[in-house]
């Protein structure tokens, strides 16, 4: 079942509840993210991976919150969409938010976040679009594809960045300008099996079809793919080759081998 404590009749409502408490807890999370790195408790480095890491994985658990009615995945985009506008805003000059760039940038320039931060907020929207939890077709066929495009995207590279930093040491490989390490891979390979298999976990509790069990090897066959291409990504691209990895793998499994990846895409 999906959550509608109002009944099919209101459904609609019910998901533009369910899309306010969604954003309400993301600029939460951003807000005391960034106060906290304002008041020097932590490095700006941690910070920004901090929301990199969970912002995804917390905004694909409150899909839960939605009805899974047709619209759902319509509305549930608007989340992201609103954090594009945001970023862009902010990039330009157009708007200002201190938080968000505390946050989110490298430097506190907040023409920073027109990079990697959007391209970040611009693969939720196409993923929530597309990959939904729940198709038109309705829960019983629920596919899992998003909890593993954020478990590779959010968690992994997240991961990736903080291990490197922290392990990598001097020897640093990559292209055009990007810096990996060989620590840094492990991190980004255990970050997206990781919060990818977390992430499974909470949707077994709603969906009995999406487990762990059986998704337990597509998830480190589709995590390995991803830390190779992370690895082997320009400097700012890895946010969208990881997503592009990720939805070419699981298709490539989806049609070549049904009984490896069991879950059709239905839009």
């Amino acid at each position: 079942m999906v959550f509608n404590p109002f009944g099919n009749d209101l459904a609609f409502v019910w998901d533009i509840i369910a899309t306010v408490i969604s954003i309400v807890i993301l600029l939460a999370l951003v807000q005391i993210n960034g106060l906290m790195q304002k008041k020097g408790k932590v490095s700006q480095i941690i910070t920004r991976k901090f929301v990199h890491i969970f912002a995804g994985p917390i905004f694909v658990v409150t899909w839960m919150l939605f009805t899974g009615e047709v619209i759902s995945h319509y509305i549930a985009v608007i989340v992201p969409l609103l954090f594009v506008l945001q970023f862009v805003a902010i990039g330009t000059g157009l708007m200002k938010n201190e938080s968000f760039v505390a946050s989110m940038s490298r430097s506190g320039d907040p023409r920073e976040l027109l990079g990697g931060t959007l391209y970040y907020a611009i693969v939720m929207v196409l993923m929530t679009f597309f990959w939904f939890y729940v198709p038109s077709t309705g829960i019983d066929n629920a596919n899992p594809t998003a909890l593993l495009i954020i478990g590779c995207v959010s968690g992994g590279d997240g991961l990736a960045d903080i291990i490197g930093r922290k392990f990598g040491g001097e020897k640093k490989f990559g292209i055009k300008g990007s810096e990996k390490t060989i620590v840094g891979s492990i991190g980004m390979l255990v970050g997206s099996i990781l919060v990818s298999s977390i992430l499974v976990l909470i949707f077994s509790l709603e969906v009995p079809h999406i487990n762990i069990v059986t998704l337990i090897l597509p998830i480190i066959v589709v995590s390995i793919v991803a830390t190779v291409v992370e690895a082997l990504s320009p400097k700012g691209t890895d946010n969208f080759t990881i997503f592009l990895a990720v939805v070419i793998v699981i298709l490539i499994l989806e049609l070549g081998f049904p009984d490896f990846w069991p879950y059709a895409f239905n839009f």
